[in-house]
């Protein structure tokens, strides 16, 4: 069975904000790679190299990031859909794309931690109309939800009021050609959007079977910044110790991994903690759960939990659960030095005292 991918990275990403206006949701960096390269890499030791990615009006940065898929062995062709109206649409806009044919749907802004190619299995195994991933939640009425019975789903209802269950629709599914009528079955729902739980519901209706397989280890949505942040606390725990820069007189504990021309000076470390290229760390601490992109510049001042985009610069200052976008530029003073501060800067941003 060829199946073929629907990576879906449209919608506005007001969520994301004030980092949307400037970079899409899903070429966010974390632990410097953004979180559609993670996707894309994950597909691939998956075997599913023919995927299907569905922007909004604007191509351009993903076909910048993405170009044809060939460096990670994919073939990658681009569909947009102009305006957001809702997922199962989505897939209608990509039918022809898609071939009409079996199809496995990933959300662009959605990591997780376990492999694909067990489900994918699964999927080509049992041949079901659909098989969908789900997650135990603390909060299922903000998602959609399935219900089940004796190893399948039996209903699935978007974000109820009273959850029958706290298996939440994860928002990577496997169809069945029998998604497109179920879809053209549905009408828009109260915010307007044709809803994939709404078909995914009316293929149950016509008797299709839905399968299900429960994700066991982490899954996250990285469409805000709270939410970026937990990915990286998520990735850093894989990467591994490595050293491609200077370290002087400097303190090390636990995972430093560095790229290449990076110097660390008369600084302290608590990993895990991912430095991209060219960055210098001088007079500070860093950690844990710290990312810095390409170009960083960390001078006198005290990081945790954070991500600093590639050319962002930071003097004088201490910052916790913090994101600075590109080229952002902050200095502060002794007073400020000494107080975390909790800062989510776009790009470009400069502060100054």
């Amino acid at each position: 069975m060829s199946i073929k991918v629907l990576l879906l990275c449209g919608g506005e990403g007001t969520r994301f904000r004030p980092f949307s206006h400037t970079v899409p949701k899903q070429l966010a960096p974390v632990v410097n790679k953004p979180v559609l390269y993670h996707i894309l890499e994950a597909l691939a030791r998956a075997g599913l190299h023919n995927v299907v990615l569905l922007t909004g009006e604007n191509k351009r940065p993903f076909r910048e990031a993405v170009g044809d898929g060939s460096r990670w062995g994919l073939a990658v062709t681009y569909i947009s859909q102009p305006r957001p109206l809702g997922l199962a649409h989505a897939v209608l806009a990509a039918e022809a794309e898609l071939a009409g044919g079996p199809f496995f749907m990933y959300l662009g802004d959605n990591l997780l931690e376990e492999p694909l190619e067990k489900f994918l299995a699964a999927f080509k195994k049992n041949r079901p109309d659909s098989l969908v991933l789900l997650r135990k939640v603390n909060n299922p009425q903000d998602f959609g939800v399935a219900e089940i019975q004796e190893g399948r789903v039996v209903r699935v209802v978007e974000k109820p009021q009273h959850p029958q269950s706290n298996l939440a629709l994860t928002g990577l599914y496997f169809f069945s050609p029998a998604v497109y009528q179920s879809i053209r079955n549905i009408s828009p729902s109260a915010r307007g959007e044709l809803e994939i739980t709404d078909a995914v519901q009316n293929l149950l209706d016509r008797g299709k079977r839905v399968e299900y397989r429960l994700l066991t280890g982490w899954w996250l949505d990285t469409g805000s910044p709270d939410s970026l942040l937990d990915a990286g606390h998520c990735l850093l725990k894989t990467v591994k110790p490595c050293t491609r820069g200077l370290v002087k007189n400097s303190r090390i504990k636990d995972v430093l991994h560095t790229g290449p021309g990076s110097i660390i000076e008369n600084s302290r470390i608590i990993g895990p903690v991912c430095l991209g290229a060219g960055c210098r760390i001088k007079d500070s601490t860093l950690g844990p759960w710290v990312t810095v992109g390409d170009g960083g510049l960390v001078i006198q001042s005290s990081l945790e939990n954070s991500i600093l985009f590639p050319e962002a610069r930071v003097k004088n200052l201490s910052l916790s659960r913090s994101i600075l976008g590109r080229r952002v530029m902050l200095s502060g003073n002794k007073e400020t030095s000494g107080k975390p501060l909790r800062l989510l800067l776009g790009d470009d941003a400069v502060l100054d005292g």
